[in-house]
Order: C-alpha cells, then sequence, then structure tokens
C-alpha cells in the first residue's frame, strides 16, 4: 500500500493540465495544484504507519484533502501512467476503469483532471467538453477552473467554426457566473456571427457592465465591437454603450464614432442632428469634407449663419477642409448674409424684452453660434421660462452654453435637469464637460 501511495505521489505532484490559448489561467496553480504527498509517520505498528501517510499524501497544498477511496486508487494510477504517458490506446479502457470504481467525490474530479488532460492533448474537442463537464459533475472543481475551461473551449469551438457547439461552451461558462464579462463577451461574438445582433448587442451591454462593475475597465476594442453591432442592429442600446465607451475612451476619433453612431441610429435632423454636431466640435471630433458640410448645412437650413460661417472659416484655417472646394465655395453667398455682431446684440436686447421665448431662442442660438456662450446662456434659460418653445432643448441648450463658456458647475446643474429625449444627448454633453479642467 505505501508503495502505491507514494507512487500516487509522484505522479500527482507533477500533474499539469495543456494550457489552453487563453487571457486566464487555465490550470491550477502551484498553489492550488493537486498535489499527494507521500510521507512517511511514526506509527507504532504497519497498519497505523501507512494510514498516516495516506492522510498526508491526500493532504492538497491548499489545505484541503483528498479522499481518495481504497478501491479507486490503483485505477487512477493506472490511467494517471497512461495519460502522462500520452499511451491514447489504452487511454479509453483505463478511464472506464477508473470511473466504474470511483465512489467519491474526489475520486471523480482526479479521475476527470486525467480524462480533461488527456482530452486536451489529443485536441479531441467532444472529448475535452465531456471531460469539463465531469469536472464540474464531480463537485471538487473551483468555479475559475471550470470558467477557464469552458471558456477556451469555446473558443476552440470558435476557431474550429463550429458557432453551436462555441455557444454551448459560453453558456456553460455563464451558467457557473452569469456575469462572466469575457463569457458574455466571446458569446456576443458567436451571436454576432450568426447574424444574431440583437442578442449580440445585449450580451456585450452585460459585459461592459459586468466589467466595470468588477472594477475593470473594458478595453477600447470590446468598445468599439460593441458600438459597431449596435450600430449595425440599429439597436436602443447604442447610446448606453457609447456613452461608457467615451467616458472611458474620450479621444476625438471616439467622440466622432460615437456621435454619429447616437446621430444615425436615432435618425435625428434638424435641431437635434445641429446640437450632436455641436458637441462633436466642442470635442474636436470634426473631420473632413462630409463632417464639416453636414454641419454647416444644418446650420444654414436652421438659419443659423453665424456659426455656418464660423465652422466654415475654423474648418479652412485648421486644413481640415478645402474651403476653394466648389463645395464650400458655393456657400459664401448665404454666408455674407450673417448679421453683425451690433445687429446680434440688439437683437438679443429685444428679445429679452418680448413675451415670446421664440425670439430669445433665436438669440441665443445667434449668441451660441459666434462663440459668446456666456451671454447666450441667459437667452436660453429666458426662452425656456417664456414659454413657445421646447424647455427641453431650451434647457439643454443654456446647460450647452455654460459648458463652453467654461462654467462647469452650471453646466453641471443645467444639463442634470434636462428631461425627455433631449436627456439623451445631456448624457453626452455630461461626459464631455467631465474631460474638462
Amino acid at each position: 500500500m505505501r508503495s502505491s501511495m507514494i507512487a500516487l505521489a509522484t505522479m500527482l505532484a507533477g500533474l499539469t493540465l495543456a494550457t489552453p490559448a487563453v487571457s486566464q489561467p487555465m490550470e491550477q496553480t502551484k498553489n492550488t495544484q493537486t498535489t499527494i504527498r507521500g510521507q512517511s509517520g511514526s506509527a507504532t505498528s504497519k497498519s497505523q504507519e501507512e494510514e498516516q501517510a495516506k492522510q498526508e499524501a491526500d493532504k492538497l497544498t491548499t489545505g484541503r484533502k483528498i479522499e481518495l477511496s481504497k478501491d479507486a486508487r490503483k485505477a487512477i494510477i493506472e490511467l494517471q501512467a497512461a495519460v502522462t504517458a500520452k499511451d491514447t490506446a489504452s487511454i479509453p479502457a483505463k478511464l472506464a476503469a477508473a470511473q466504474q470504481v470511483a465512489k467519491t467525490s474526489d475520486d471523480k474530479y482526479i479521475i476527470a483532471v486525467y480524462q480533461t488532460k488527456a482530452a486536451t492533448d489529443a485536441g479531441d474537442l467532444a472529448a475535452m467538453r465531456a471531460g469539463i463537464d465531469a469536472l464540474r459533475a464531480s463537485g471538487g472543481a473551483e468555479p475559475a477552473v471550470l470558467i477557464a475551461r469552458y471558456n477556451d473551449l469555446g473558443k476552440r469551438y470558435y476557431d474550429a467554426k463550429q458557432m453551436d457547439l462555441s455557444a454551448g461552451a459560453f453558456e456553460q461558462t455563464l451558467a457557473v457566473d452569469g456575469n462572466n464579462s469575457d463569457a458574455l463577451k466571446m458569446l456576443a461574438s458567436v451571436r454576432e456571427s450568426q447574424h444574431r445582433g440583437a442578442e449580440a448587442v445585449g450580451l456585450m451591454a452585460k459585459s461592459i457592465a459586468a466589467a466595470k462593475a468588477a472594477g475593470v475597465k473594458p478595453k477600447d476594442s470590446d468598445y468599439k465591437f460593441a458600438a459597431r453591432i449596435a450600430y449595425d442592429s440599429k439597436s436602443p442600446a447604442s447610446a448606453e454603450i457609447t456613452r461608457a465607451w467615451l467616458s472611458d475612451y474620450p479621444t476625438a476619433t471616439n467622440w466622432r464614432d460615437g456621435l454619429r453612431i447616437y446621430r444615425d441610429v436615432n435618425g435625428l435632423e434638424g435641431d437635434a442632428q445641429i446640437d450632436v454636431m455641436r458637441l462633436a466640435h466642442a470635442a474636436n471630433a470634426l473631420s473632413g469634407d462630409n463632417d464639416y458640410f453636414t454641419y454647416i448645412s444644418a446650420l444654414l437650413t436652421r438659419g443659423y449663419l453665424n456659426e455656418a460661417k464660423a465652422v466654415l472659416d475654423e474648418g479652412g484655417a485648421k486644413k481640415a477642409i478645402d474651403v476653394n472646394k466648389t463645395l464650400f465655395k458655393q456657400l459664401a453667398p448665404r454666408l455674407a448674409k450673417a448679421p453683425s455682431r451690433a445687429t446680434i446684440d440688439a437683437a438679443a436686447k429685444a428679445a429679452l424684452g418680448r413675451a415670446s421665448g421664440r425670439d430669445a431662442m433665436d438669440a441665443g442660438d445667434t449668441l451660441y453660434g459666434i462663440g459668446a456662450f456666456a451671454e447666450a446662456a441667459p437667452l436660453f434659460k429666458a426662452a425656456a421660462a417664456k414659454g413657445g418653445v421646447d424647455a427641453n432643448r431650451a434647457n439643454l441648450r443654456a446647460g450647452m452654453a455654460l459648458a463652453r463658456a467654461g462654467d462647469k458647475a452650471g453646466a453641471t446643474a443645467a444639463l442634470n435637469a434636462v428631461t425627455g429625449a433631449e436627456a439623451n444627448l445631456a448624457k453626452y454633453w455630461l461626459i464631455w464637460l467631465a474631460t474638462q479642467g
């Protein structure tokens, strides 16, 4: 008995499952590795010495004890020897023999460890799934090990283009931990490949939320994938996803892409489109002829001539566009009609004295367009108070003007007070505001 115990100790101490190609550790580390150590005791009789040696040998390095049944020990040793030697011809019979005599949870766990190792060595995905399922069924595997194994299996199935089986593996991970962000993300990739875009978006949204709840910053690439599939499926979740993305990675390029997704998914036009473009402008996220022309055209449609002229001039000065192109040059006659600053100031003063909020709103927009943000904010507030305009849009623009004027506290309060459909864009402005000094 003692020699068998020592042999088992030696073999189990050297057990290492093949490392799968994923970021999470697939193997038990040396601190949790299944290790049975044979030690001689100081018993007064042979049987007592053997029992003490067995107890010592069955201790794991973690302090947990493995209780291998007497009847299963020999079969487990033989299975381990076959797996270590990669004796593929005898492994099936050795595995079946060990499974037949297994009695305890630890018997089944150790057998499943060897079963999984043999399958991994052979690259047999179906057998790997059976081994991992056996690990789980034994009750002896740590959740982290099961999660890592199922995730690795899912990736292997994915690479083999067996998408249904890949999804099944990731779903097993989620049965162990429903908030495992990696499994959620990988299952989303599978669903996207299966043209189940809406489901993929939901999974990515949950993955991002789970990662953040765990204190882990999602990767920029994960956000981009989530944003793309949200855009492709025109998902309402695109706003939540892109706002989380911009909160974590507020680059000019990301602002451009995030706001374009928000604008296009929601089919925004007119004033709603202008407010999105104003934020893109503030975030230095305008790029190329299309962005500038879209913004300027929207401004001209609403009669915001001064702002249109300012945007065109700025784009030319930054060499972002060629103002001599016919596309832009044709706008010159209309832009020449932009009112002077004196006219703008006089209109703003008169608007404050009128009962209708429409004049105050127009005056505020004109002041905003020439960069007089601090002067524009009171006009927007007056418009909301007077009525005759969309109060939420007036309040949104008051917050926008205060944000551009550098009044962070005032802008935060104004933007947080916006309700209704405009509240979504107010949240984007709050994200941008948070990045300002």
